[in-house]
């Protein structure tokens, strides 16, 4: 009895992980060839006075929003913006994709694609070896330091901020007078 609830569960499971493939071709790819030309039509309206609103009416008059600016896709935006992932996917590509829904599938590909190509290196808490804590780090070469300011800040800037610093520098020491006075 049991072999077959397992049975008939596993394959339950691997009919709903393959919904979106069943449907690349008569649901999904329509969806994202129509998001693409929203985006197309988008671009035409960069730059233009009055770009959001004509932004507004275009989704209207496509069925994208109502009136009221309330998305009428499933998902809402989070949906078109994982349309426009897969927007340049060809069937059989998305026929390749496991998932059961449009969100589970960009989920899936963009685990598998992080996972080949991950942006970072292992996060961990462990302090690395031989560097000194931010707030012990002292320049070594001050000369080299204050080019580098002069270089990046510019002449006039690096003066400014020379003289902030001498400002700074002589209020610190008033105030160890002060205190010790």
């Amino acid at each position: 009895m049991t072999k077959s609830v397992i049975k008939t569960f596993n394959e339950t499971e691997a009919a709903i992980e393959m919904t979106f493939a069943k449907n690349a071709a008569k649901v999904y790819a329509p969806f994202f060839k129509a998001v693409k030309d929203r985006e197309i039509a988008f671009e035409m309206f960069k730059g233009e006075k009055g770009a959001t609103e004509a932004k507004l009416q275009y989704d209207i008059e496509h069925g994208w929003r109502n009136s009221n600016k309330d998305y009428l896709v499933k998902g809402g935006l989070s949906a078109i913006s994982q349309a426009k992932f897969f927007a340049d996917y060809s069937v059989k590509e998305l026929q390749d994709v496991s998932g059961a829904t449009l969100g589970t599938a960009y989920k899936n590909v963009s685990i598998a694609k992080n996972a080949s190509n991950p942006k970072r290196g292992k996060v961990t808490n462990a302090k690395p070896a031989g560097k000194p804590a931010a707030e012990d780090a002292k320049p070594t070469d001050i000369k080299e330091m204050a080019k580098q300011i002069v270089k990046t800040l510019g002449a006039k800037d690096a003066e400014k901020l020379s003289l902030a610093i001498y400002d700074l520098v002589v209020a610190a020491d008033s105030d160890k007078v002060a205190a010790n006075g």
